[in-house]
């Protein structure tokens, strides 16, 4: 098991205590024989799933938040509010404050999670703790605005940002979830070599077949999340 610390603040909550059994579920996930299936139906063109079409809406936008983005993210079972949709899209302070959190010097767009710098590791609460602040919260507040800020991350920083929801939180032992806890315990589940051997195989093997879009293979993060959320239970 690789000894892993991530450079957090100081006034930061640890995530040492959930990395043995966030790391043990990801491995049952990963060593399931039928978790192969599970990914050829994600990323099956004919499914239902949002798999194909999400990779097929590539990012052509790294610096700023696009049309295109909004509605990938849409597939991924959230709604963006209309208000946000016009900060996001139209010119104005939002957009351009959006497109410097964005900006290549502050997230590099081949950065890892499982790499990042303190300042790194900054500029990503920025644009997360920005966007989640674009989206007003429900009633239940561990219910919207969180998960639409998360998965917009990871749209646009697929090795940085985990898309996070509460079918992969629960399964990974991190609810009710903080994203302070679930970088770090996602940082080191996907630093571990096995996990990464795995899943580089698994997802090698999906995308030979013609029926398929997996996008960039070398996305590991993202396609971590797929296994998991196809593995997990989705009723609490």
């Amino acid at each position: 098991m690789t000894e892993f610390t991530l450079p957090v603040p100081a006034d930061w909550r640890r995530a040492e205590p959930f990395y043995a059994g966030a790391l043990d579920r990801a491995l049952t996930v990963l060593r399931d024989p039928r978790t192969p299936e599970r990914l050829v139906r994600y990323y099956e063109r004919q499914s239902n799933y949002a798999g194909a079409t999400f990779t097929q809406l590539t990012d052509d936008a790294p610096t700023r938040v696009t049309e295109r983005d909004l509605l990938a993210v849409s597939l991924l079972d959230v709604t963006v509010p209309p208000a946000t949709v016009r900060a996001l899209l139209e010119d104005g302070g939002v957009r351009e404050k959006v497109e410097e959190l964005l900006s290549l010097d502050r997230l590099p767009v081949d950065a890892k999670l499982e790499e990042v710098t303190p300042e790194l590791l900054a500029a990503m609460d920025d644009l997360y703790t920005t966007l989640r602040s674009l989206v007003p919260p429900a009633r239940d507040r561990y219910a919207v605005n969180w998960v639409t800020a998360a998965k917009l991350c990871a749209r646009k920083r697929p090795d940085l940002f985990p898309v996070r929801d509460e079918v992969v939180c629960r399964y990974l032992g991190t609810w009710p979830s903080r994203y302070q806890i679930d970088w770090q315990v996602f940082a080191y589940v996907i630093g571990q070599q096995e996990v990464r051997d795995r899943l580089t195989r698994l997802i090698t093997r999906t995308a030979e077949s013609d029926a398929v879009d997996v996008g960039n293979p070398a996305h590991l993060l993202r396609h971590l999340d797929v296994c998991i959320w196809m593995h997990a239970p989705h009723t609490f």
